[in-house]
């Protein structure tokens, strides 16, 4: 339901790779196959945006999209062309987003809140 007239796109991926159908171990509403999609037909260039923005990990998984983060980073590497050390940047960069996310969730307002919560880095290519 989520890809609509695009389903078919995603089906071409697992039936190239089958083991994209498989789910995700930690957010296992999505397939792997939704991860690469979004790397390769949607335009994600980052980790954070395929958690936050191309699928909703980071709000529907307890842990925020956390024990999801490495192989969804592992997935979208062959079609990003990541290497080893690109990984591990955007993992860290994406955890260090949802610590200050959490970390903004205690503050005692909006104002420290925000200014909390937009002290995590950006992620700059490389």
């Amino acid at each position: 339901n989520r890809y609509g007239s695009m389903t078919e796109e995603i089906l071409e991926l697992i039936l190239a790779d089958p083991t994209l159908g498989e789910p995700l171990p930690a957010a296992d509403d999505y397939l792997r196959a939704e991860i690469v999609y979004a790397a390769s037909h949607e335009g994600a260039r980052h980790l954070d945006d395929v958690l936050t923005r191309r699928t909703r990990i980071s709000i529907e998984t307890f842990d925020r999209g956390t024990r999801s983060a490495r192989l969804c980073a592992e997935l979208m590497a062959p079609v990003l062309g990541w290497d080893a050390d690109r990984i591990d940047r955007e993992v860290e960069h994406y955890e260090k987003r949802v610590e200050a996310e959490r970390e903004s969730q205690r503050q005692p307002d909006d104002l420290t809140a925000d200014a909390v919560r937009l002290g995590a880095p950006d992620i700059v290519p490389g």
